[in-house]
């Protein structure tokens, strides 16, 4: 074996137990950042969605910011799966957070996360909140086939209220506001539309997509006639941000489709 032979073998047993180890050789050049916080979920997680708050429109990162975000879990077993409702709070600027003259190492200067969960029946595929009539919802889809609706302003008033955290329940049965088992498989495309509050649309791993649409009852109502636009998996579903009936969808058939719902 040659030197240059040597040296390319031990470059590739340095990666092997930089992976083993977790780490990949490079680092994070934090001046990149304007904001960087992370934590760790407790679980893997398949996705997130940011949770509508009242704080205000157009912030900066100027003084310490708060923001709410919603994720599902994958556990390993289909029973221990979670709705995880986090709220990250005293989020200061990279600069701010790494600099050596401030005082960051006070308690008053560290971030706060206050987070609550709720069980979920199967793996969470896919998250979507929403605000409507000020009740806080989020949507998810099942590994299962189901689609739920959980109203979680409670958990929201939790992480808001230091004394509701001591006596709120972890891992309770979160009963769904409305489930739906109409879909034939599970599914990953899911989206609230902006323009018309409380309808949404969800697409399935067959071809099929439902239009939710809202009721005076508290629940929803789900036409029986999916749309059939693709021949294969829906992977994602968009609204439009301005027209209340149209959105967007893609799927494993290579297309990419706008449809108008009357």
């Amino acid at each position: 074996m040659n030197s240059e032979e040597e040296s390319m073998s031990e470059e590739s047993g340095d990666d092997d137990n930089s992976s083993e180890n977790g780490t990949t050789g490079l680092e994070c050049d934090f001046s990149a950042y304007v904001l960087f916080h992370e934590g760790n979920a407790g679980a893997p997680c398949l996705s997130f969605d940011i949770l509508p708050d009242d704080l205000g429109d157009n912030r900066t990162c100027n003084t310490p910011v708060t923001c709410y975000f919603v994720a599902g879990t994958q556990a390993a077993r289909t029973h221990v799966n979670n709705v995880i409702l986090m709220k990250m709070s005293n989020l200061a600027k990279v600069s701010q957070s790494n600099n050596d003259d401030s005082d960051s190492d006070e308690d008053d200067d560290k971030p706060v996360v206050s987070s609550v969960t709720l069980r979920h029946n199967g793996c969470v595929n896919r998250i979507r909140a929403t605000c409507v009539n000020n009740i806080h919802l989020a949507a998810t889809w099942s590994e299962l086939g189901q689609v739920n609706i959980f109203d979680v302003s409670h958990m929201l008033n939790v992480v808001n209220n230091k004394s509701s955290q001591e006596t709120f329940q972890e891992d309770i049965a979160g009963d769904p506001l409305f489930t739906f088992n109409g879909h034939r498989m599970e599914g990953f495309a899911l989206d609230w539309c902006p323009t018309m509050p409380g309808t949404f649309a969800t697409g399935d791993c067959e071809k099929y997509i439902h239009v939710w649409k809202p009721n005076d009852g508290g629940s929803w109502e789900i036409g029986n006639r999916p749309y059939t636009a693709h021949t294969a998996s829906v992977e994602d579903i968009q609204w439009s941000p301005n027209e209340a009936y149209v959105f967007a969808s893609c799927s494993v058939d290579k297309r990419m489709g706008v449809q108008w719902q009357c």
